[in-house]
């Protein structure tokens, strides 16, 4: 049976991360440099998470605690940004709203 609130969180997750990472590299600050690294690993892995999910892999539940994992890392790292930049803060909300649906999973 397919988790479509996990598969939504990913998918959020994903969109947030491209963008803020996409928005990071437009400030050319070395700063940023870990947020956006961050932010493309988690999208990839979230991606990922629906991909599996998806064909109901055996392994999908492997995924989503590596995608936890690494969306809480991101979510941190969008923190330190967060009051200037919005798309950091959307970022981390949807790091942590992601993390929250994969650990229940």
């Amino acid at each position: 049976m397919k988790n479509e609130a996990m598969i939504d969180a990913c998918l959020a997750c994903f969109a947030a991360c491209e963008m803020c990472a996409t928005q990071c590299i437009k400030l050319l600050s070395e700063d940023h440099l870990r947020c956006i690294a961050l932010c493309r690993d988690c999208a990839e892995i979230c991606a990922l998470c629906v991909k599996l999910e998806e064909r109901e892999s055996e392994y999908s539940h492997h995924a989503m605690r590596l995608c936890a994992d690494m969306c809480s890392a991101c979510a941190e790292e969008c923190e330190k940004f967060a009051t200037h930049h919005s798309h950091c803060h959307e970022c981390a909300r949807a790091c942590r709203e992601c993390a929250e649906e994969c650990m229940a999973y």
